[in-house]
């Protein structure tokens, strides 16, 4: 076999040896936990052995052969993992009486997971509070309570269209301005700021500045604006209404 055939069959070899199952969350929450890149690297090298070697406990001398650490080093990033709460030594004994020690990585799964959580509360929280601000702000202007559909509107300018708080907030003054104080209306002004590419209030300003100079209200066709919601759904039918 030539040299090329050679390499081939190495890197072959290589494939076939399989991936590491990583937790995604270990990338994307480390961070928030506390976690420090070289601790995160030692415990990808620790799942490594765990899962392809089958080595349940690697020594320090093994894991400092795979990094760019000293064997003292590798025993201190344990002691910290150990100390914060994201790697514990098992002691176990198999059926033959003899002891043995293993890595448990379990404190580190229970830790991301409380991580992911808490972040998850935290946005959910945060997205409610928008909504409660913003749902404020539209009786305090219309000065009566909102009725279900516009409450269900609302919602879904937020959620569903992920229009920003601060253009809802413009397109309700900018109605105002208008003196069109009603709910199709703002739709009109955010749709046509969404297809616009406005994306501040101070683009809103910009933007809403120019149109009335050309004598303009806002408006769009009902074919084109369903389009833009899931399954074709429209609130209103208000081809060309100007109220």
């Amino acid at each position: 076999m030539d040299r090329k055939g050679s390499v081939q069959t190495a890197l072959v070899h290589l494939l076939e040896q399989g991936s590491l199952s990583l937790p995604v969350l270990l990338l994307t929450e480390y961070k928030r936990v506390g976690l420090t890149e070289p601790q995160v690297m030692l415990m990808i090298h620790i799942m490594l052995y765990q899962q392809k070697e089958h080595k349940a406990f690697p020594t320090a001398s093994e894991l400092s052969e795979r990094m760019n650490m000293t064997k003292e080093q590798i025993v201190g990033l344990i002691e910290q993992l150990v100390r914060g709460g994201f790697l514990h030594i098992d002691d176990e004994v198999n059926e033959y009486g003899l002891r043995s020690e293993r890595f448990s990585l379990t404190p580190l799964y229970q830790q991301l997971v409380s991580s992911y959580i808490a972040k998850e509360e935290e946005d959910t929280s945060t997205s409610e509070e928008s909504y409660q601000f913003i749902f404020r702000l539209f009786e305090q202007e219309f000065g009566r309570a909102l009725s279900p559909m516009e409450c269900q509107m609302l919602a879904r300018w937020l959620s569903e269209d992920g229009h920003r708080e601060e253009l809802i907030e413009a397109a309700l003054r900018e109605a105002v301005f208008c003196g069109k104080l009603n709910f199709r209306y703002i739709d009109r002004i955010l749709f046509e700021w969404q297809r616009n590419q406005v994306r501040t209030a101070e683009d809103a300003v910009e933007y809403s500045r120019k149109f009335r100079q050309k004598g303009m209200l806002y408006q769009t066709n009902v074919q084109e604006r369903a389009s833009t919601r899931p399954n074709g759904f429209s609130f209103y039918n208000w081809v060309n209404q100007e109220q």
